[in-house]
């Protein structure tokens, strides 16, 4: 239980009774709080009725077997809070491309534009201002579908620890769903024009520049048999490729989900091209172990526009087909004759 008593001034009448309420000398709190924590501290008041509302609400907030709901939200900064849920992203674990969206929504726009408009603390962010923020995103409908998610789930976060007792973003009404395309297909005709196309690809630069045409033509190879994105099959370290016991060639894999082992039989042919495809670091087939494998998965990205070029594979309209392509695996259309 907390006490009051008063810390009076040297020439207070009453300076030798800390329990005497009326004069105008600085208030104090001491005693245990109902967690069991000592506590001593000024209660920034000379009004004793004042010191001994704050010392019940200091109980409350630190009473275990108060409901969550009753509890004052412990005040912070938008810049604090911010700080603290990019840390809990990476005390989590999560991926550095997932870590960095957070990071360009919350602290390069969120807290800009909330700074700019004198908004400092937490609890003062209203739901109007939130929908003025949102009003000069000028996004498509993907973008800004997943940045209301990635406010949505830091205000979430700063409810669940204690900063605020209300999420303002429930106010919001969530912005339009963007209709998900399904990944297209090639047929076999298709895919044959593509893996040919990689003989009359011409490359002009990088270290690679002598042998991307082979490189492409296993990756293509690769990912049609393996079922890998473009990410994971750049990636794909050589230990991965063996034999079985019955002699076929096989890759081994984790399923996505479950993370169960599996081994993937592909060709003795696309077997034998990637064991003998040159690479600057023989741990891999595509990379080069070097900075972010994202980085070398998207310039192998922008070399299959160069090669559906190459390979003609458009749509009736004489558009693209299936750009999404390098972005997910390849797929065939499956024919039974």
């Amino acid at each position: 239980m907390l006490t009051i008593y008063t810390r009076h001034a040297g020439d207070c009448d009453h300076r030798d009774d800390m329990n005497w309420r009326r004069c105008r000398c600085p208030k104090w709190i001491r005693g245990v709080l109902p967690n069991g924590r000592n506590l001593r501290t000024a209660a920034k008041t000379r009004s004793w009725e004042q010191a001994e509302k704050y010392a019940r609400r200091l109980e409350a907030e630190n009473d275990p077997l108060q409901p969550e709901e009753d509890r004052s939200p412990v005040r912070s900064t938008i810049r604090d809070a911010v700080q603290l849920f990019l840390d809990d992203q990476a005390a989590r674990g999560l991926e550095s491309s997932s870590q960095k969206k957070y990071r360009t929504v919350l602290q390069n726009q969120l807290l800009v534009w909330m700074e700019k408009h004198k908004i400092v603390m937490l609890d003062q962010i209203m739901p109007a201002d939130l929908t003025r923020f949102r009003a000069t995103w000028h996004n498509g409908e993907s973008t800004t579908h997943r940045k209301h998610e990635i406010i949505m789930c830091f205000f979430g976060f700063c409810v669940r620890n204690g900063c605020l007792r209300k999420n303002p973003m429930e106010v919001l009404s969530k912005p339009k769903t963007p209709d998900v395309v399904p990944t297209d297909y090639f047929s076999p005709e298709e895919f044959e024009k593509i893996v040919a196309a990689t003989d009359r690809y011409d490359y002009g630069g990088g270290n690679d520049c002598h042998d991307r045409r082979t490189r492409l033509r296993a990756l293509t190879l690769l990912m049609r048999w393996s079922g890998l994105s473009i990410l994971d099959a750049t990636k794909l370290e050589r230990r991965r490729l063996s034999k079985s016991e019955d002699g076929d060639d096989q890759i081994f894999l984790y399923r996505a989900k479950t993370g169960v082992p599996v081994y993937v039989v592909i060709p003795p042919d696309v077997a034998e091209l990637l064991r003998s495809l040159p690479n600057s670091n023989p741990r891999y087939f595509f990379w080069s172990g070097n900075g972010d494998p994202r980085s070398a998965a998207k310039a192998l990205q922008r070399s299959y526009w160069k090669l559906f070029k190459l390979a003609k594979i458009l749509l009736a309209d004489g558009t693209p087909k299936a750009r999404s392509y390098v972005e997910k695996f390849l797929i065939i259309e499956a024919r039974l004759d």
